[in-house]
């Protein structure tokens, strides 16, 4: 009987200590249990925090899209609004201004006017101009010496009843008269007269609408030349 209650008390005691350890690592168990949850609920909000912040951040970053692309479609009407002016600007400019051909009469009509041409007979001028034809039908031609330098003063011949005079010079030392000789041709209606050095000399002289041509070159005669100008079948 006393060993057997000594047995007895042994698997008592036994069951004692395995009951003690089970309430242990049941006690472990639940508080590493209690730890874990405590970091899910800790992670959760963590990380609804960092998803509300995102979701807050999306927003900002779509309003400010948002905004780029309404500043963007407005900086594209100004621009388009810009070219518009400048086409139009440039438009009026090239319609106001001239440019080539009409530039280069427009500052012809200026020097003109500063030189004492009165505006209405510039204005008679241009109603009057047509396309120049040329003179083909007779013509006359005229013989005059060659003026040597040292030997008196130039004589010019006269052309188209005075309106056009022709003379020419030629240094002492010049082997070949025609050659060394200065043409010099003056037009009544011009202000200076057009001088080339050496013969032949071929000029295109505008009269109202007709274009004459005349031509200085060396005679048969040594010393002299002749000048020939078309008539337009004037006699």
């Amino acid at each position: 009987m006393p060993s057997r209650s000594s047995f007895s008390r042994q698997r008592s005691r036994h069951r004692r200590q395995l009951l003690g350890r089970s309430i242990l690592w049941l006690s472990v168990a639940a508080v590493f249990a209690g730890i874990g949850y405590s970091s899910y609920r800790s992670g959760t909000m963590l990380a609804r925090m960092e998803v509300s912040g995102l979701e807050d951040d999306i927003r900002r970053l779509s309003s400010q899209v948002e905004g780029l692309r309404v500043e963007n479609d407005r900086l594209r009407l100004d621009l388009s609004q810009v070219r518009q002016a400048a086409d139009g600007m440039k438009r009026r400019y090239d319609s106001d201004v001239p440019s080539g051909a009409m530039a280069t009469l427009v500052s012809l009509m200026r020097e003109r006017l500063a030189a004492g041409v009165r505006e209405d007979r510039m204005a008679q001028v241009l109603r009057e101009a047509e396309n120049t034809r040329p003179c083909e039908g007779r013509f006359i031609r005229k013989r005059f010496a060659i003026n040597i330098a040292g030997q008196g003063a130039e004589e010019p011949i006269t052309l188209l009843e005075g309106l056009i005079q022709v003379s020419a010079s030629a240094p002492a030392s010049a082997d070949d008269p025609a050659k060394a000789a200065t043409v010099t041709i003056s037009r009544a209606w011009a202000s200076q007269p057009t001088k080339v050095t050496g013969m032949p000399v071929r000029q295109s002289i505008p009269l109202n609408n007709a274009e004459l041509r005349l031509v200085v070159e060396a005679s048969d005669l040594r010393g002299y030349g002749t000048a020939t100008l078309s008539l337009c079948g004037r006699g």
